[in-house]
């Protein structure tokens, strides 16, 4: 009885601000009230308020409300409310919606078309599934995960992909395979697709001839420097782009570095300039920053004769003459050099460290459809300077070239302009006058010799045909 009376003078207090009359409770389940003329959404708060329960009004639920209820449970006084002001309440665990009826009955259409249109998506993807198949197919040479993304598209993009709305294609990368599940007819396409692009690719034979020679024997073998179809010693045409720039030093590291650069064109019986046209002191190495330099040559057995003959002239010196064989748009790396030892001193004692003194080439072949080769070359040449010697070893001297040029199957591109400057002490005298100790000095001269030699490398790309046999293809 006394929680009843405490229950009953709360609703009291609150009459003033909601503007009805006066409201008792006689049990827990039960109530009585009488509003008058009161905002019918400060009535569904206190009757929310006695259930305990949160309530969430919709913005049209408004109005005004006078009723008089006596001994009735909060849930029914609250369905009276509801029922006669044209009202809906939807219960959703601990919370009550109220709404209007035209809204409670929208969103029922709303929810029963969503449903409709779920269950005929649901009921036509049934359909279509039966009419799926499922099929594995091996890629050979492509990576089976860009095939992957191919398939898919990329919708981010907006690239449409290969398969239907409801298809599905799965890697699996130990066999090299996809799983590919879609109609029989999608599938049969995209295998045709796969096998279009899914080819032997095609084997490059990377030929290098790294050449060390006096700086102007280069030009008893018919060069032209930074040409783009250039006229050859036989009469061929290369195209050939490339520049360079500037010196950058970092640290205990000096870099060069050459970029591909324009470049005129030779076009009906016409040669416009040259992208790099080098005078005679630059490619003597008088002249220039970066001292590398791209350029072409006659093909590859008349660049072996050439070479031999100068050789035997004792105009150059042939350091290495290696071959490496490498897939279409992948990288062949071939390195010339040393390690040159020293010695640092720190807390654990006396080490011995390593400099490497490296000539590096890398050339990353691409076959054109008409039979050409693009080559993407850098090249690298890596010195120890021991004139300048730090506390972490001597500094390295790194020079740098970056370039691309387009030559035809078979023939040469040049890269020289890479210098290196010996000294030598000398002596000459009169036989035997030179000997006698008081005498030496009139008949026998000392003197220092500098001599200048120029790295060259040539490079021919040659496309391997018939590497495979017949039954292989």
């Amino acid at each position: 009885m006394c929680k009843n009376i405490i229950t009953l003078l709360f609703i009291i207090l609150m009459l003033p601000m909601l503007s009805f009359g006066q409201v008792s409770k006689k049990s827990v389940s039960k109530v009585s009230f009488d509003f008058m003329d009161a905002d019918i959404r400060n009535v569904l708060r206190v009757l929310t308020d006695i259930s305990g329960k949160n309530i969430v009004l919709s913005d049209d639920v408004k109005g005004k409300i006078t009723i008089k209820l006596d001994n009735v449970s909060w849930d029914e006084a609250m369905d009276i409310v509801i029922k006669n002001n044209d009202l809906a309440k939807i219960e959703e665990e601990n919370v009550i919606r109220v709404v209007s009826a035209k809204k409670f009955g929208d969103e029922k259409e709303k929810d029963r078309k969503e449903r409709l249109e779920f269950l005929k998506e649901k009921e036509m993807r049934q359909k279509l599934e039966e009419d799926f198949v499922q099929e594995t197919v091996f890629i050979n040479y492509v990576d089976v995960a860009e095939v992957e993304k191919v398939i898919r598209g990329d919708e981010s993009k907006k690239v449409k992909g290969l398969l239907s709305a409801n298809g599905s294609a799965t890697v699996v990368k130990w066999t090299n395979a996809l799983i590919l599940k879609d109609t029989k007819e999608n599938i049969d396409e995209i295998k045709k697709r796969i096998r279009e692009h899914d080819v032997k690719p095609a084997q490059v034979q990377i030929e290098a001839r790294i050449v060390q020679a006096r700086s102007t024997f280069i030009r008893d073998l018919g060069v032209q420097w930074g040409a783009r179809y250039a006229s050859r010693v036989l009469g061929k045409d290369v195209e050939l782009t490339g520049g360079r720039t500037a010196e950058s030093s970092t640290g205990t590291t000096n870099t060069y570095t050459a970029t591909t650069g324009q470049a005129g064109q030779r076009a009906g019986g016409f040669n416009y300039p040259y992208n790099v046209n080098l005078p005679a002191a630059v490619a003597e190495g008088s002249g220039g920053v970066l001292g590398i330099f791209i350029g072409s040559a006659a093909d590859s057995l008349n660049v072996d004769v050439q070479l031999s003959a100068l050789e035997s002239d004792g105009k150059l010196k042939i350091i290495s003459h290696p071959k490496i064989v490498t897939s279409d748009n992948k990288p062949a790396k071939i390195n010339q050099g040393k390690q040159i030892p020293y010695q640092t001193v720190s807390q654990s004692g006396t080490q011995t460290q390593f400099a490497d003194a490296v000539l590096g080439l890398e050339v990353t072949p691409q076959v054109t459809k008409d039979g050409n080769v693009r080559l993407k070359i850098k090249t690298t040449k890596d010195s120890a300077d021991f004139d300048n010697l730090t506390v972490a070893g001597p500094t390295i001297d790194k020079r740098e070239a970056v370039t691309e040029i387009i030559i035809k199957d078979g023939e040469t591109a040049v890269i020289g302009g890479i210098y290196e400057s010996t000294e030598n002490w000398s002596d000459s005298g009169v036989p035997f006058l030179n000997k006698i100790p008081l005498l030496r000095w009139l008949f026998d001269r000392e003197y220092k010799k500098r001599e200048k030699s120029e790295l060259l490398l040539f490079i021919t790309p040659v496309i391997l045909k018939n590497l495979y046999a017949e039954g292989d293809k």
